[in-house]
């Protein structure tokens, strides 16, 4: 009754082989997992250059623009997926005055099946949108991201 070491060599592969499946499963589950980064970006009515957040993998920018001839401002922001694909994205705008004429008042969020977009945001690409008009009187506002990336 001794052992044949043919068939011992035959147990090894299946438990490397087994080994092997359950690490990939793992790696496979960890690539669905996502991190999410939050941000805050302060803009005011004569911020006229982007206001930036470098968050290595992706970055945000966040401006103000007049509009041309009601003394009203339009804010405006962009999502840019640099290294990394981004998952989602929220951005809501918040002002120091009451925001009720505005446009798009509301967490906006990426992708945005409504207006065509699907899936993550691949590198080198970008999410873009405005809020309009946001009066003088209701500055400084915060524009409040939360970007999710891959862990893996």
């Amino acid at each position: 009754m001794g052992i044949n070491k043919g068939q011992g060599s035959l147990e090894y592969l299946f438990m490397i082989a087994a080994v092997l499946v359950i690490v990939l499963m793992v790696f496979r589950a960890l690539g669905g997992i996502s991190i999410s980064h939050p941000m805050i970006l302060t803009v005011f009515p004569d911020t006229r250059t982007p206001v930036v957040y470098d968050g290595g993998n992706f970055k945000v920018e966040a401006w103000v623009e007049e509009n041309s001839t009601d003394g009203t401002y339009k804010v405006l922001y962009r999502i840019w997926a640099l290294k990394k694909p981004i998952t989602r994205a929220n951005v809501e705008l918040v002002c120091f005055g009451s925001l009720k004429d505005v446009a798009g008042k509301g967490p906006i969020t990426h992708p945005n099946p409504a207006s065509g977009e699907h899936g993550s945001l691949e590198p080198v690409n970008y999410w873009a949108n405005y809020w309009t008009p946001v009066y003088r009187k209701e500055f400084p506002c915060r524009i409040e991201v939360t970007v999710w990336t891959r862990l893996i």
